[in-house]
């Protein structure tokens, strides 16, 4: 039944539904702040608060540029992500709301129903009828993996990419009903705004191939109705080359073994969605048996599945689309272990668009398994119950505020290693001697594949922790030990370095240092702001002023706008 077709008085009843049972669910995480990357890509990013976006945007890197001048241009294209949509997004918001985050905790819940209804009406579209599609919907709505991308204002990547992918895929129903070329052309759109939020869809267009084939096109023709495709593939590639850069991208040294692990865990967790942590620690996963044998087994039936999709007189056919359908939208993100740009090598967020064909499936074949009609409820109610218990309070986690949030992460030996880190080093102040031992855990486990990358982290954060408690013997030897792993550093540790000079009495060798970056990043937002903090510790009020005023000169945000007025009383001394 197309869902144009369905009473508008029934239609309204199951939108509201899904409304209310999504509200119900994802609303605790409004009372949530900015936490973890939601400050690099919104509340400190000054691409989305600057009055320059609009120009820039889509052909700027995942989270903006950081300067005007050419090193900073220079150093921002070493970012490999390329999400535009989702940065204008989050530069609506804060043209609407400013800077509250329960704003853009709502975006993201409006996101997350607005995709829920789609699934509905595709499914519908589809030829399935009422009962099953609606309720793959519902589940789809509480499905406890879906937590970080909704309750997470970082995790609007995957809301936005499936909104436009499941457009894409709506379009392209119809132009399998109507033959209308527009179609075609509007779906072909759709997945390039998909790509444009996030390229977990990449591998759409070959399920749309999958289709045409069991459809009966010849393959002359099934490849010239993907050409529409493969240009918004070409557009988006030549706009991300723009952005980021010709550099190509960084092997991480991840093996095959590691790859079907990831297809195993991510399969056992789509069926078995509980007692989860808040991220995930790859090592154990990477090290699992079960996970790289249940990898092999789902990787070799998917190679039979792809074959047996496309034959004309194969009933199954139907079912091995599905599970095809499944590993394509699966395969990017686990393909993403092999970048050294991913840092969170495994993620729930990444399955956001793999559990959405998963759950139709499983409410299609409850039904057609199941009589009479109302059996298949006695088996859907139990579950939904379940994944609501399940991702509720992961939401009402994400509504405190950031040190809450760490501290509320008990059993953390779960977590990946980033959030490991956060929670030692944003709870040194509290208790010193627990995050001492978090952090010397992380230090001793060099299998870690970010262990070169994170030892680093930990030094510079401790030097700059024991520089702000002024226990200046201990930042020297942290600030040591990295001089000691390597001989060129980053520009955070500079300064915490200069800020360390500074209160030890040796304030010219540290102006010395802010002049030379100065000297190579004289337009940049971070630079400026952190010069001028520079000359506030040595109490150089009118140094510091005229760096805020040049930032914001350049950069319009409010925090260096907020610091000069807090400054002026100074000034008039």
């Amino acid at each position: 039944m197309s869902p144009l077709n369905f009473p508008r008085r029934h239609l309204f009843i199951y939108v509201l539904v899904l409304l209310t049972v999504n509200l119900a669910v994802f609303l605790p995480s409004m009372r949530g702040d900015f936490l973890w990357d939601d400050k690099y890509f919104i509340s400190e990013n000054p691409n989305i608060q600057g009055s320059n976006f609009l120009e820039t945007f889509l052909v700027s890197p995942f989270g903006g540029f950081s300067g005007l001048d050419e090193n900073s241009a220079r150093m921002d294209r070493i970012m490999q992500f390329y999400r535009p949509l989702t940065s204008l997004s989050y530069w609506l918001d804060f043209k609407v709301w400013g800077l509250n985050p329960a704003a853009f905790h709502l975006t993201n819940i409006v996101l997350h129903l607005a995709n829920s209804v789609l699934l509905f009406f595709i499914l519908l579209s589809l030829g399935i009828s009422v009962a099953p599609a609606f309720s793959s919907a519902l589940l789809f709505s509480v499905f406890p993996l879906h937590f970080e991308n909704v309750a997470w204002i970082s995790g609007r990547t995957d809301l936005l990419s499936f909104l436009f992918a499941a457009l894409s895929v709506w379009f392209f129903v119809k132009f399998l009903d109507r033959r209308g070329g527009l179609y075609l052309g509007l779906s072909s759109l759709f997945f390039l705004l998909s790509l444009l939020s996030k390229e977990n869809a990449i591998l759409l267009p070959v399920i749309f191939g999958l289709v045409f084939l069991r459809k009966g096109f010849d393959a002359k023709k099934a490849v010239l109705l993907i050409l529409p495709y493969g240009a918004a593939l070409a557009v988006w590639f030549v706009l991300r080359r723009i952005a980021s850069g010709p550099g190509g991208l960084e092997y991480s040294g991840r093996t095959l073994f590691d790859f079907l692990a990831a297809v195993g865990f991510y399969t056992a967790k789509i069926v078995f969605p509980f007692r989860l942590s808040v991220t995930i620690n790859p090592v154990p996963v990477f090290k699992n048996i079960f996970y790289q044998i249940s990898g092999v087994l789902l990787t070799a039936f998917f190679l039979v599945a792809l074959f047996q999709s496309v034959k004309k007189k194969t009933k199954e056919a139907p079912a091995f689309q599905a599970f095809s359908g499944y590993f394509l939208f699966l395969l990017p993100s686990v393909a993403a272990i092999f970048s050294a740009s991913t840092i969170s090598l495994l993620a729930w967020r990444f399955l956001y668009l793999a559990s959405a064909v998963f759950l139709a499936s499983l409410a299609v074949v409850l039904f057609k398994a199941l009589r009479p009609k109302a059996v298949p409820f006695f088996f859907l109610i139990p579950i939904l119950l379940l994944y609501g218990t399940a991702v509720y309070p992961k939401n009402e986690l994400y509504g405190k505020e950031e040190m809450a949030f760490w501290q509320s992460l008990k059993n953390i030996e779960r977590e990946d290693v980033l959030a490991r880190f956060n929670i030692g080093i944003k709870g040194l102040p509290q208790d010193e001697r627990k995050c001492l031992a978090i952090l010397n855990q992380l230090l001793e486990d060099r299998e870690q594949p970010l262990y070169p990358m994170l030892r680093v982290r930990i030094y510079e954060e401790l030097a700059a922790y024991y520089t702000g408690v002024k226990k200046f013997d201990r930042a020297e030897y942290y600030f040591n030990e990295i001089f000691k792993i390597q001989s060129s550093h980053s520009l955070v540790f500079y300064f915490n370095y200069s800020y360390f000079l500074a209160l030890t009495g040796k304030a010219p060798e540290g102006e010395k240092i802010i002049k030379e970056i100065l000297k190579s990043f004289p337009q940049n937002h971070f630079v400026l702001t952190r010069a001028a903090r520079f000359f506030l510790l040595i109490k150089d009020y009118a140094k510091a002023a005229e760096f805020y005023s040049k930032d914001y000169t350049l950069f319009r945000n409010k925090q260096s706008l907020v610091l000069l007025r807090e400054l002026e009383p100074f000034l008039k001394k």
